[in-house]
């Protein structure tokens, strides 16, 4: 599976965020030698771009399992076909819905037969998992669910963890890392899908651009959905009609397109359209 996020360029504030994001994974380096195992928290509604492709160059050696978080919010047939994918490429992979709790059971199981392989640190102390991943995947959430406790904190704000900390699970040491930030600073379209996804910000994307992105990936996707929930009609655009059904409306009865698109965006991230996967594997790469 390809993946593009290593194109170089602009976003945002690129030389803040590339500093941040070097600062990043030099703690992750530093504290890898301490760990026996790693496990990448991805969003299951766009499990590429959400990858962060240094991370596999950097754990290679180390026992390391994929989860795919949000698995609620995801188009179920889509996130088997994740799932399948990334067997079929030798990868450890599970989808979970943090909220419900569904496929933490498994995803304990796969986390036991990770340490396995590294039973014999056993003798000397608790085995040591590194979780990492993009800030608001679910990571701390996560974390909160294998200590069986509110150890973590949580919030909906992307990069609430501001240090690493360590958190006593079930038989094993946690570790929480700072989300990681993406690496395509310079790729538009595959921030763009992060944006919609609130797994970055509007300092790195603005709202009316991620919403944008929203619409027309709607309108070529999902357009009998548009229709349904919005009144959309082939021809038009689909934040008009958002704007239009919801009543969001300037002097004049103009359409408020930014009004609409946080609207949509919010619609999206609340599950309130269904479960959607904005990336599928056959897809030509991130973005597609």
């Amino acid at each position: 599976m390809r993946n593009d996020h290593e194109t170089e360029g602009g976003a945002g504030r690129p030389g803040l965020l590339r500093g941040h994001m070097a600062r990043a994974l030099r703690v992750a380096r530093r504290l890898l030698r301490a760990v026996d195992a790693v496990v990448e928290v991805l969003d299951a509604r766009a499990p590429r771009a959400s990858r962060y492709p240094a991370l596999a160059r950097m754990v290679a050696g180390r026992p390391r399992l994929l989860v795919l978080a949000k698995e609620d919010l995801a188009d179920p047939v889509v996130t088997r076909a994740w799932l399948e994918a990334l067997a079929a490429a030798g990868e450890r992979a599970v989808a979970v819905d943090l909220r419900e709790g569904g496929g933490l059971a498994r995803l304990r199981r796969e986390l036991g037969a990770l340490l396995a392989e590294r039973q014999g640190l056993r003798a000397r102390r608790l085995p040591r998992v590194m979780v990492v991943g993009l800030p608001n995947t679910g990571k701390s959430t996560l974390l909160n669910r294998l200590a069986g406790r509110g150890a973590a904190r949580t919030g909906a704000r992307p990069g609430i963890t501001r240090g690493e900390q360590w958190i006593r699970g079930d038989g094993y040491e946690l570790l929480d890392l700072p989300g990681v930030l993406p690496a395509a600073l310079g790729n538009r379209r595959v921030l763009g899908l992060l944006a919609v996804c609130e797994l970055v910000g509007p300092e790195v994307v603005p709202e009316e651009e991620a919403a944008r992105l929203l619409a027309e990936w709607l309108e070529a996707h999902a357009p009998a959905l548009l229709e349904e929930r919005y009144g959309w009609q082939p021809g038009e655009p689909p934040l008009e009609a958002v704007a239009r059904r919801r009543g969001a409306l300037l002097p004049g009865g103009l359409p408020d397109l930014e009004r609409a698109g946080r609207t949509l965006l919010a619609d999206f991230r609340r599950g309130r359209l269904g479960r959607l996967s904005l990336e599928a594997p056959e897809d030509a790469g991130p973005g597609s």
